[in-house]
């Protein structure tokens, strides 16, 4: 799975430290992208809101703007 975020944005501050302990928990890895350090990449991929988590691109399982850690795990527990 693959978090794509923005460092000077609060939201995903708080989202990165809650995918470190999901990360612990339940022993999914999550990579991390830096919008601003991979901008082209983000643009091929449609990335348009942050954060965004990919869980699948294939099946184009996408959450992006979250807004809590209840987002994350419904689709971590329901939708892959």
């Amino acid at each position: 799975m693959i978090l794509f975020y923005s460092k000077f944005n609060n939201s995903c501050k708080i989202i990165k430290k809650t995918i470190l302990k999901i990360e612990k928990k339940i022993k999914i890895l999550f990579f991390s992208i830096n919008i601003e350090k991979n901008l082209i990449f983000c643009i091929k991929n449609n990335i348009k809101k942050i954060p965004t988590i990919v869980f699948d691109f294939k099946k184009k399982i996408i959450i992006d703007g979250i807004k809590n850690i209840k987002e994350i795990l419904y689709f971590l527990l329901f939708k892959r």
